[in-house]
């Protein structure tokens, strides 16, 4: 079949240290082009010294200065002047919905009509958790003027989360058959196959970002509830953000509790082969990548029962769910764990082959290429 030339829109991308976000465009991007597609990617960066363009195999990377993150999550920076300059292409795939890159990209489609791809990777709704009237009447007021015009240019507007899929649903006024699900997926080849076995200290991990609405505030508190009463669970922290400081200050003297900061990617399957339970307790998720890595090694998981994470359990047959935010359902569901560990092993252990299938990047470039070619008549 013809190639294609395809401009990936994200917000950041090709960091050593990126989220579940970028790493799904960036293998993503790399899979499509050893297909012989062009791609070109449309993404920010933090210096002045950072190249505007570097060039890979089919692959241009076009990256425009932000000099600040609003709210600390959204890259302020300019790229429409160029969006609209860019010649002969077949599809705009734009990642989230929520950002600057994303109105800009939109816009783009509004001039030039070239077929949109709008891929929604969470953040649908109104925030479950306190953020304060500012963050939570920007959101509302997004959604319900730059976000409504941002889904009305999408041709077709993909979820990784049946959860998102739903809420959508209800947002979206007309066209509902441009909603499809599009798996989160992970490279399964960095993510080696394993069999945990019951050790004396008994590590349960969180990886991500250590921000309000992954639950780490109530969390903590589980943990320091755990701490008094037991002696072989420890506890570590992979990952940075706005909470990383107070976390340090408050378990510096604890050696139960490891804080390892910001960490490559590539270090994380090592870690997990490490650790007895993953464990995510967020309030606001889609589809967790984090979760889909542990579950394709076989790792134990335990989950917040928010957004994705039920499908992603089986609804608890292949993992463990709790009440999210309820501290006394997390200490409980961490001891039971602990104490039953077969048979958490036993559910990991099921849900390694399914996940590894359906959530894999063959199997989603190939559903995600169809749709390019079917947006681009070719």
């Amino acid at each position: 079949m013809d190639s294609l030339r395809i401009v990936q829109v994200t917000p950041f991308f090709g960091s050593k240290n990126y989220g579940g976000t970028e790493r799904y465009v960036n293998y993503l991007s790399k899979e499509l082009a050893s297909r012989g597609h062009h791609i070109d990617v449309f993404t920010t960066k933090k210096s002045t010294k950072i190249p505007y363009q570097s060039y890979y195999d089919n692959m241009t990377v076009h990256r425009f200065f932000s000099p600040m993150d609003i709210f600390g999550i959204n890259p302020a920076c300019i790229m429409l002047h160029q969006l609209m300059k860019i010649k002969n292409i077949d599809v705009f795939h734009v990642h989230s919905y929520i950002y600057f890159t994303t109105i800009q990209a939109a816009i783009t489609k509004l001039f030039r009509r070239i077929p949109l791809l709008l891929h929604i990777h969470g953040g649908v709704g109104r925030p479950p958790y306190k953020t304060g009237f500012v963050k939570e009447f920007a959101k509302m007021f997004f959604d319900y003027t730059l976000g409504r015009f941002v889904l009305s240019q999408a041709d077709i507007i993909a979820s990784v989360s049946q959860y998102d899929k739903e809420l959508l649903k209800k947002s979206l006024h007309s066209r509902q058959e441009r909603l499809i699900l599009v798996n989160n997926a992970i490279d399964t080849s960095l993510f080696p196959e394993v069999k945990p076995v019951q050790s004396k200290n008994m590590i349960v991990s969180y990886v991500g970002d250590l921000e309000p609405w992954k639950g780490i505030s109530y969390y903590s508190k589980v943990i320091d509830n755990i701490l008094k009463q037991r002696k072989n669970i420890k506890f570590w922290f992979i990952g940075q953000g706005s909470l990383f400081p107070n976390l340090k200050k408050k378990y510096e003297n604890e050696n139960r509790v490891k804080l390892f900061g910001s960490i490559n990617h590539t270090e994380i399957p090592s870690l997990l082969e490490k650790t007895n339970f993953l464990i995510l307790p967020s309030f606001w998720e889609g589809s967790p990548t984090v979760i889909i890595e542990a579950m394709a090694m076989g790792i134990p998981v335990i989950g917040s029962d928010i957004g994705d994470i039920p499908r992603l359990l089986n609804n608890g047959k292949e993992g463990t769910l709790f009440e999210v935010g309820n501290i006394l359902s997390l200490e409980k569901t961490i001891i039971d764990c602990v104490d039953s560990y077969d048979l958490c092993v036993n559910k990991a252990l099921k849900a390694k082959k399914r996940i590894r299938n359906e959530f894999s990047f063959l199997s989603v470039t190939n559903q995600l290429e169809k749709l390019f070619y079917k947006l681009a008549n070719k």
